[in-house]
């Protein structure tokens, strides 16, 4: 059976087999990983399908790992194989089988209290509780020692044999609802993302022979031929057979200006034409582009358990014997089974795990309102730990929309404001960044601008046209020197520009160099502001990173107080950047923008994708930043703070509810039925009212936080 790899760091992957397949083979899939040598453990999850493995990298490769699971899918489903790869892969609503679980025991719960006759109630009891007794049997069976699952178990056949159908049914109703609220975390977070970043489906023209058709994205194959012009967005990944045109690749690249296509050039699905009119060759279409892998890869996140809750049922299954001395106990005291039967029930551990899920929910469902798009329960853990803050430069603590950053005049007799007007005046009607962003500095001077005469654009390069009886020409270094202009006046300014990462736009009128135009990235107006609050949040470091030349970092990082600035830097060498400083000791987030972050993204312990990014930096970061400046770090490390406090706030309030319901129970002044009502009901409604209002000791905790996550990880490992 074909299986994704979802997750791989060094000592850590996770993959995931189709879950209706998974589901009827975990106990052999799991045990034929736990064969590999150099396996530390291995946990399924068969409502998802998602297998997590540690292992020791020092023992085992990771490329040995994976080509031993290879062999050991061959060998499971050798003769469906061929059928199982021509299969598109399944959407799967991994919500839908614990959803009808809760459905059907609440069902069953309402039947208990009406004239139903004795057999089909008991038969109705019974049903209800078989996947709970399944699920008892097979951990029974792999980890041979008695735990929650047996203790739950266990307890529903005692409430079965007194006779007590309402509690009965009532037990594994309430262990359902807690997979169900872990699976639509799950589920949510998988089709939000969805949302945000897959193409929309539409209608294109497609070329047949002579002639063009309109047909749906969905419909295209390889080798077709597609147009693409201004203002629409390239539905597919592939080549420009015909045709130029300025392609915005920001979402892809992170690039803040549009690039020139032209024949032989790649584009992808997901960009924009700003200008131009192009003939696309099919390469990729559908899930086979570069952002729909993007779209497989984030569906196949997010599907494991928060630390803090293996931490609390680890704890759980620690206290299933001193659960029994109890119920023992209170039996002798209260002389009755059902208090012994209501101290199970009581048991802390079924509250932590429906309470801890809930409060996550909860937490990840108020981020994603407020713009906060967390993949997964074990981000708001992790970003409750960050003492390290590491910021992109281009595209993230800047715009990514050029300015005029500077006016240079060459020309006698003309100075900035009359340069300013005829330029506006040819890139009049223009949609491409350049052209926004000259008429944006008309705008702040207030300038008239006239009008210009039969503009000629030549698509990546300059507009040449006629205002006031003057012949203009802006555009490249190139453009200028195929129309014969001389341009070494501009030569020292020029070098300048590209010394503080700017982009040199030239103007000469009537045959000689009368201008230049500095077009430059600007701070992101709350930049400033995101950085002071993590200042103020006692981060350890805040760092700055870029591609960039070392002055225009060194310029934004003294403009934003930043000690530490990195210039210069490839991918490859950001990600060891970020080796580095984990190796350090500290717990690190990335926040960037482009696919030159991606690599600094997924190595980070939290990677952080802003708002405009590019598609694969949505993909390789835990958080996604929807709506919102970059004060949306800020609330994101905030809302883990807060998710924390709320975790903490239900584990005690689960473990007082179950105390108060034994000492009760004891005395017989608690049977099973209010047992799981009081303990459970407490617990839930701790959980949401605490996320739902958040924690206004969020904040002055966040030290006391980070020490709670690294205890927890310490002991969930063990």
């Amino acid at each position: 059976m074909r299986y994704e790899i979802a997750h791989a760091v060094r000592g850590r992957l996770r993959i995931r087999y189709p879950a209706r397949w998974f589901a009827g083979r975990r106990d052999v899939v799991e045990a034929g990983v736990r064969r590999i040598p150099g396996i530390r453990s291995v946990d399924g999850n068969p409502t998802t399908g998602s297998v997590r493995i540690l292992y020791d990298p020092f023992l085992l490769a990771e490329a040995s790992l994976i080509d031993n699971l290879h062999e050991l899918s061959e060998a499971l489903d050798a003769p469906s194989r061929a059928r199982a790869s021509a299969t598109p892969h399944p959407r799967i609503e991994t919500r839908r089988i614990p959803l009808l679980s809760v459905l059907g025991t609440g069902a069953v719960f309402a039947l208990t209290w009406l004239p139903v006759a004795a057999p089909l109630r008991a038969a109705l009891v019974l049903a209800s509780g078989l996947p709970m007794l399944a699920h008892a049997t097979q951990a029974l069976a792999r980890r041979r020692r008695v735990d929650g699952q047996l203790l739950d178990a266990s307890t529903f056949g005692l409430l079965v044999l007194r006779g007590n159908w309402p509690a009965a049914a009532l037990l594994p109703g309430l262990r359902a609802l807690g997979d169900y609220i872990v699976a639509k975390s799950v589920v949510t977070t998988r089709r939000s993302v969805r949302e945000l970043i897959a193409p929309e489906e539409g209608v294109v023209e497609r070329i047949d022979g002579d002639r063009r058709t309109k047909v749906r994205t969905a419909s295209l194959r390889a080798n077709d031929v597609i147009v693409v012009a201004a203002g629409q967005i390239v539905p597919v990944d592939g080549t420009v057979v015909a045709g130029e045109a300025l392609v915005n690749q920001q979402t892809m690249t992170g690039e803040a200006l549009p690039v020139e296509r032209r024949n032989g050039d790649a584009v992808f699905a997901a960009t924009r034409v700003e200008y131009g009119e192009i003939e696309v060759r099919v390469d990729r279409v559908g899930l086979e582009t570069a952002v729909g892998r993007i779209v497989q890869a984030i569906e196949a996140a997010a599907d494991e358990k928060p630390d803090i809750q293996v931490f609390a049922e680890r704890l759980a299954d620690r206290e299933v014997g001193r659960t029994l001395g109890l119920a023992a106990l209170g039996t002798l005291v209260a002389r009755s089974v059902d208090a012994g039967v209501a101290i199970l029930v009581a048991d802390y551990g079924t509250a932590a795990r429906v309470g801890i899920p809930t409060a996550v929910l909860a937490t990840m469902k108020r981020a994603a309102d407020e713009g906060v798009l967390v993949k997964g329960p074990r981000t708001l853990e992790a970003l409750a730990r960050i003492d390290t803050v590491v910021f992109d430069k281009t595209g993230t603590l800047t715009s990514g929309t050029p300015r005029v950053a500077r006016v240079a005049c060459y020309a006698r007799g003309l100075d900035e404001n009359a340069l300013i007007r005829l330029v506006a005046a040819a890139e009049h009607g223009f949609q491409h960044p350049i052209a926004r962003a000259i008429r944006h500095l008309a705008a702040e001077r207030q300038l008239r601008v006239p009008d210009a005469v039969a503009p000629v654009a030549q698509v990546g390069l300059g507009v040449d046209v006629n205002v006031e009886g003057r012949h203009v020409l802006i555009g490249s270094r190139r453009f200028m020197e195929s129309r014969a202009v001389r341009l070494a006046a501009a030569d020292a300014d020029e070098r300048s520009a590209h010394r503080m990462g700017g982009a040199a736009t030239f103007v000469a009128i009537d045959g000689e160099l009368a201008g230049l135009l500095v077009l430059q990235d600007e701070l992101r107006p709350e930049a400033r502001d995101a950085v002071n609050a993590l200042k103020a949040r006692e981060m350890r470091d805040i760092i700055l990173l870029t591609g960039d030349h070392p002055e225009p970092s060194r310029v934004i990082a003294e403009s934003l107080g930043l000690a530490q600035h990195y210039a210069e830097l490839s991918p490859e060498e950001k990600a060891r950047l970020i080796r580095r400083l984990k190796r350090e000791g500290r717990v690190v987030a990335m926040v960037g923008d482009g696919v030159n972050d991606a690599l600094a993204l997924e190595e980070a312990d939290v990677g952080i994708s802003v708002p405009g990014g590019a598609e694969v930096a949505s993909a390789a970061a835990d958080v996604v930043l929807i709506s919102g400046g970059l004060d949306r770090v800020v609330r994101a490390l905030d809302l883990a703070a807060e998710a924390i406090v709320a975790v903490r706030r239900t584990v005690d309030i689960a473990a007082k509810a179950s105390l108060g319901v034994v000492g009760l129970a004891s005395f017989g002044l608690a049977k099973p039925l209010a047992s799981i009502l009081l303990t459970h009901g407490i617990t839930v409604g701790a959980a949401l009212a605490t996320a739902q209002k958040g924690s206004a000791a969020a904040q002055p905790v966040r030290r006391r936080g980070r020490r709670l996550n690294k205890n927890v990880r310490a002991s969930s490992s063990n």
